[in-house]
């Protein structure tokens, strides 16, 4: 197995204000785990699957891999405290001699099979990658006290997505370096690479519709993107 997709399905969701965690959720008949799945699944780059579930909710997790079916899942994992510890639960279970691993977050389940293909063939060329958005408002910097400290040039700023890509030594290396120097607090694996001066980390063009599903009204966003695409 060359390249492995490692989907981070373990957290709470406490934002989300529901009893189950949002990825179990379900838009147009399916839960958003399973739609997230299928992008994977169904794209010919991808070897296998590594899925990391709240520790509290393995059978659930278990039961919607067997039910797919999804015969790409390798191991469905327990996942961390925080979304760094889950990534790199999954990352170092990745099985050895892959050369390249995707991490990718299940909230953003609607991840076009295209921004699948522009990271993998990036990832040819380069040991991390990441997708991006332009920044269409205006976005400021403030100070302690909430006052605008300065205006950003928006032209250079970007909006982060995943899946981010990797070469898997790359990855498998900064996270043994912050968990040696105490870091526990990335919100992303590319700012681990970056925070440790590992690589370049390279940027391909992402996806409107590969929305991070965060609040409930994202839902119907959601849904409302999936009767768009059929």
């Amino acid at each position: 197995m060359n390249t492995i997709a490692v989907i981070l399905a373990a957290g709470s969701g406490d934002r989300f204000k529901s009893p189950l965690p949002k990825q179990f959720l379900q838009i147009a008949g399916r839960s958003l785990l399973e739609i997230c799945l299928e992008r994977f699944r169904d794209h010919r780059g991808i070897d296998g699957i590594l899925l990391v579930s709240p520790a509290d909710r393995l059978a659930m997790v278990e039961k919607v891999v067997a039910d797919g079916p999804f015969p790409k899942v390798i191991r469905v994992l327990a996942g961390g405290r925080t979304r760094q510890e889950s990534s790199a639960i999954g990352i170092a279970a990745v099985p050895e001699g892959a050369e390249n691993v995707l991490v990718h977050d299940a909230a953003r389940a609607l991840v076009p099979v295209e921004v699948i293909t522009r990271v993998l063939e990036a990832l040819s060329r380069h040991r991390a990658v990441m997708p991006v958005l332009p920044v269409s408002d205006t976005t400021i910097r403030i100070d302690d006290a909430g006052v605008v400290a300065a205006v950003l040039d928006r032209g250079k700023l970007r909006r982060v997505q995943t899946p981010q890509g990797f070469k898997l030594e790359l990855i498998r290396l900064a996270h043994e370096k912050a968990r040696a120097g105490g870091v526990t607090d990335a919100s992303d694996d590319c700012s681990l690479v970056l925070r440790f001066a590992l690589a370049p980390v390279v940027t391909v063009e992402g996806a409107a519709s590969n929305i991070k599903i965060t609040y409930p009204q994202d839902l119907a966003i959601a849904e409302a993107i999936l009767k768009v695409r059929s």
